[in-house]
């Protein structure tokens, strides 16, 4: 075995699965694997910022060159595997912090039991996410994790705050901490969430406002320039983000003085370029980036995670995107997948897509399999419009 011979079966490897992040994202991804050991796929993604399905095809693709195998925990890599890394001169050593898991942050959530468990209570009234608009819920101690690391920046300073979506109810948890004269306005497309908002403002002698809107529309005037502090989780989408950014900005006060904290997951290096230019070109500078911040249920794809950016809106700051928005935002419209389920009693197999008869695996459950009316599936392919294909 020499470099030629694993460059070569490393081009061999990036022929079929085509990631986008190259050879040198291979190497990368069986580094990891070197360094965790009995690592799961979900793990991979969460340090390499790579999608779960591709870094399960890309395992899949070590194993067959004897480079990794299973074992009962996860994944592992073989003699000849740590011989490859070795002859590329990669150390498997890892000095990640063992107290922080390497975010660089400690947040004393046991002094904060009482706010937690109350945020927890109003975050189980939620029901099922909404997929189609890209919901994914954040954890209780996420929702904490934001206002407190907001605090670290003296950010609680400003006495208007306005989410432009908020299915973490992030703002509940902002409201337990900021004074009483501050301002806080959720805007959202969810009207589930007004209910919850409305009780926590009830129950906590909160303030909070609900304003229902599809922010592909423009900003009711009376909001213009009337904040300090943006607080959004868009559509893991550039256009989303461009948009919901730019909505922002139009909030931020006339002098431009304000800061936006966005959460988004890194993305191919093409994408997040362009990602770095949309904020640019906004005049949005990135002034902290934690990776990993966001914690979320579910979300298999991100690998449960994503990155929290916090902005400082610098003048003259010109939104992107101004009036109304007719392209693609959520990533169903921007980038259909099939998804295919099989059915665990008839074994049939069902497709769910933004396209199809069932748009999500939530309401392929509630109606029922067609053929035996079983609820049990498990998925096993799914197929993006440029064909690439993954199995699970």
């Amino acid at each position: 075995m020499d470099r030629k011979k694993i460059f070569s079966e490393l081009s061999d490897i990036q022929k079929n699965v085509e990631l986008r992040e190259g050879i040198l994202g291979l190497i990368r991804l069986l580094g990891l694997i070197e360094r965790f050991q009995s690592v799961t796929m979900r793990k991979v993604s969460q340090e390499s910022n790579i999608p779960v399905p591709i870094c399960t095809a890309v395992r899949n693709e070590f194993i067959k060159q004897n480079w990794c195998e299973r074992d009962a925990n996860g994944t592992i890599t073989t003699s000849l595997g740590k011989e490859v890394l070795q002859i590329l001169g990669v150390v498997g050593e890892n000095i990640t912090c063992s107290k922080c898991s390497g975010e660089g942050l400690i947040f004393p959530k046991e002094k904060y039991q009482k706010e937690l468990e109350l945020l927890t209570k109003y975050c189980e009234m939620r029901g099922i996410p909404n997929t189609l608009i890209d919901q994914s819920y954040a954890t209780s101690e996420t929702s904490l994790s934001r206002v407190l690391f907001m605090n670290h920046n003296f950010d609680l300073i400003h006495q208007n705050f306005a989410f432009l979506g908020d299915s973490d109810l992030t703002s509940i948890a902002l409201g337990m901490f900021a004074p009483s004269t501050c301002r806080i306005v959720v805007f959202d497309i969810d009207q589930r969430l007004k209910e919850i908002i409305d009780l926590a403002n009830k129950q906590l002698n909160l303030s909070i406002e609900f304003v229902e809107i599809d922010l592909k529309k423009p900003l009711q005037n009376e909001f213009i320039n009337q904040f300090n502090c943006i607080i959004t989780d868009p559509p893991y989408t550039l256009n989303g983000t461009s948009l919901f950014v730019s909505r922002g900005i139009e909030l931020i006060t006339s002098d431009n003085e304000g800061v936006i904290y966005l959460s988004f997951p890194t993305k191919a290096p093409n994408e997040m370029v362009q990602f770095q230019k949309n904020l640019s070109e906004m005049n949005c500078l990135m002034t902290d980036i934690i990776p990993k911040f966001n914690k979320y249920i579910g979300a298999q794809k991100i690998g449960g995670v994503s990155t929290l950016f916090r902005l400082l809106v610098v003048p003259p700051a010109i939104p992107k995107i101004k009036g109304s928005f007719n392209k693609p935002i959520y990533t169903g419209e921007a980038s259909p997948t099939i998804r295919f389920y099989q059915c665990l009693d008839c074994r049939k197999t069902i497709k769910v897509g933004h396209r199809e008869k069932y748009q999500t695996i939530e309401q392929l459950k509630k109606q029922s399999c067609p053929n035996c009316k079983s609820v049990k599936f498990r998925k096993t392919d799914e197929k993006k419009q440029n064909d690439l294909k993954y199995r699970l």
